[in-house]
């Protein structure tokens, strides 16, 4: 599941957790219902969903249509993702395999939010080699073959018969470079500054 706002500053609270926590928890309900496998859902890094506490409704509706602005939507960002994978994983009750894919920035080749694109995209070709694995940048390209790869691997599995209950993952970048690492190198030779 890869659904989301891209632009949370201009839309409404009650309209942003309508998507990030309704849609994808219809969604996961969905994939349970059809008895899939393998759960996959885009999320963002450090996100701990054990500790997003949910929104009342008095607070989803207390904006009054009004976009939220980068502050509002920048404060609430890891809480909404939280909630987010808690609703996956609370709607996937008798999916086999939940993977919460973690990543940091994602890196694109075109620049969508402008100098912020730019700036954070240029930071992390200068520091990516110094900084904790996990929170280096990603091609929006080793992202997506990572996924494809790792819900194949589990597909490709023997099936657990007496899985009573679903075995949860967070999948961040050191796990999309094992899965998907040579395969992106050899399909798109990536230059060293782009990722």
């Amino acid at each position: 599941i890869a659904v989301g706002i891209g632009d949370v500053n201009i839309v409404t609270f009650e309209y942003w957790h309508s998507i990030e926590v309704d849609l994808i928890g219809t969604i996961a309900k969905f994939c349970d219902k059809i008895h899939v496998r393998s759960l996959t859902l885009l999320s963002a890094i450090d996100v701990e969903y054990e500790s997003a506490e949910p929104y009342s409704e008095e607070e989803i509706h207390a904006e009054n249509q009004t976009p939220m602005g980068w502050v509002k939507s920048i404060s609430r960002y890891y809480r909404m993702k939280g909630l987010e994978e808690k609703a996956a994983i609370a709607n996937a009750k008798n999916v086999p395999h939940i993977r919460l894919f973690q990543p940091s920035t994602i890196v694109t080749e075109e620049y969508r939010y402008g100098w912020v694109d730019r700036t954070v995209f240029a930071f992390h070709a200068a520091f990516d080699p110094y900084i904790p694995t996990q929170y280096h940048s990603v091609d929006v390209r080793l992202l997506g073959m990572a996924m494809v790869a790792d819900a194949e691997k589990i597909l490709h599995s023997p099936v657990e018969q007496d899985a009573s209950e679903s075995i949860l993952a967070k999948v961040t970048y050191a796990d999309y470079i094992n899965v998907a690492g040579e395969a992106f190198e050899k399909q798109y030779q990536p230059n060293r500054s782009e990722l």
